[in-house]
């Protein structure tokens, strides 16, 4: 899962648009981001948040030294407790040569100390995208962890693994404007691109994803129906 590896991966299934999502991390991003460059590829500087609630968070990013911003905060925000790299293994940052530049000595997998509301709103002030992630798991989802999605965050979208669970999900959810995406989640090379999300946009932007993401508003009642009519 080396940057070069994933962005040559990515370009192979026919994606143009990922985001790299490291735990509690963007600084991965900046170098698939200079190798996608190059092929090609738009690699959005992403992080999978992980809430004071336990909750999964997609922040997505398209400027840098802001995603960097936000990782400083979220560091700050996380328990001092140093990572066993013979139990969860190392944390690195790897460059375009595929040379690892620094082990993470902190453990990310922690919870950090951010509110739901708390992140998703500095998210959207610094012109980024806001999507709970896999909501349909039975843990670390908003639903698992609160059993609702509150109506008055400011999510883009909610991000389902299956969409065959969503009759299962939809009596939790009560704002009908916030569309479902998917994604693949991957944390090996074999599974880029598995599942994956068409938006229609004049350029790949967080803020054209931004209004793209609006215009799929109801896009649950087509799916459920289909779901209905496999």
């Amino acid at each position: 899962m080396s940057p070069k590896n994933i962005v040559q991966k990515a370009k192979d299934v026919g994606l143009d648009v990922i985001a790299i999502t490291d735990h509690n991390m963007v600084e991965n991003g900046l170098y698939a981001h200079n190798i996608g460059k190059h092929m090609g590829l738009t690699v959005l500087f992403g992080m999978e948040l992980q809430t004071r609630e336990e909750v999964h968070i997609l922040a997505i990013f398209d400027d840098f030294n802001t995603a960097m911003e936000f990782q400083k905060i979220i560091y700050s925000l996380l328990p001092p407790v140093k990572n066993d790299e013979d139990y969860f293994g190392d944390q690195v940052v790897v460059d375009e040569n595929d040379e690892i530049i620094r082990f993470e000595e902190r453990l990310l997998l922690n919870s950090s100390k951010i509110s739901i509301e708390n992140a998703v709103y500095w998210i959207k002030f610094h012109g980024g995208l806001a999507i709970p992630s896999h909501i349909d798991s039975d843990m670390f989802s908003i639903i698992s962890q609160l059993g609702f999605i509150p109506e008055d965050v400011p999510f883009d979208a909610l991000e389902i693994k299956k969409k065959e669970n969503i009759p299962r999900i939809l009596p939790f959810i009560t704002n009908n404007d916030i569309p479902f995406v998917t994604f693949s989640d991957a944390h090996y090379l074999k599974d880029i691109g598995k599942k994956r999300t068409l938006l229609n946009m004049k350029s790949p932007t967080c803020k054209e994803m931004e209004k793209a993401l609006r215009l799929m508003k109801g896009n649950k009642d087509k799916i459920q129906e289909d779901c209905i009519n496999r």
